[in-house]
């Protein structure tokens, strides 16, 4: 019985250690450099040329040109696995210089990205009525995160925690407990 119960234990830990993969290889992570914030690039990307940098957030845009796609990203900071973060806060924008093609109708407006690369200089760019300098990449690694779609129920709620069309009575939920006291909504 002891066997069996290290055999379950194992594999639950095996199990949930797969659910854990970061989305850029462990080679590349060896190479950037970690303290080096999107906010101190951009005041001086010529000084940064050459280091590798991890950096993430949304699309605002993507083009191809003849030296390749340009993808222009939102910066937003990254979670544990490498996902940007839903967030209002960044710290600014980067160019991605991809030396090939990438089809703009997947790698579209507010898609999330996350690139491991290196800076390979600025780019000035306006917006509107402004001059903008973006630190320019040349991508090691990229990573297109798919897109989360709400699923759409009415009430806003998955089926299983709705009350009435579902179960046989009004108010009535089975993993509600049944205390005089409870009120049903």
């Amino acid at each position: 019985m002891k066997r069996y119960l290290n055999l379950f234990l194992s594999f639950m830990i095996l199990f949930h250690l797969s659910g854990c993969v970061y989305v850029i290889s462990k080679a590349v992570r060896m190479e950037v450099t970690r303290d080096l914030s999107l906010r101190e690039v951009i005041k001086d990307p010529n000084f940064h040329k050459g280091k590798v940098v991890l950096w993430g957030g949304a699309i605002i845009e993507s083009k191809n040109l003849t030296e390749g796609t340009r993808v222009t990203v939102l910066q937003k900071d990254l979670n544990r696995w490498g996902r940007p973060k839903e967030s209002d806060e960044s710290q600014g924008r980067f160019i991605v210089l991809y030396p090939g093609y990438l089809d703009t109708a997947i790698y579209r407006r507010d898609r999330e990205i996350t690139v491991a690369g290196e800076i390979i200089g600025q780019k000035v760019l306006p917006i509107d009525q402004i001059e903008y300098t973006y630190p320019l990449l040349s991508p090691r690694e990229i990573h297109l995160w798919r897109e989360v779609r709400e699923a759409e129920y009415p009430y806003g709620a998955h089926p299983l925690w709705w009350d009435y069309p579902y179960w046989p009575y009004p108010g009535w939920h089975p993993y509600r407990p049944w205390y005089p006291w409870y009120r049903y909504y």
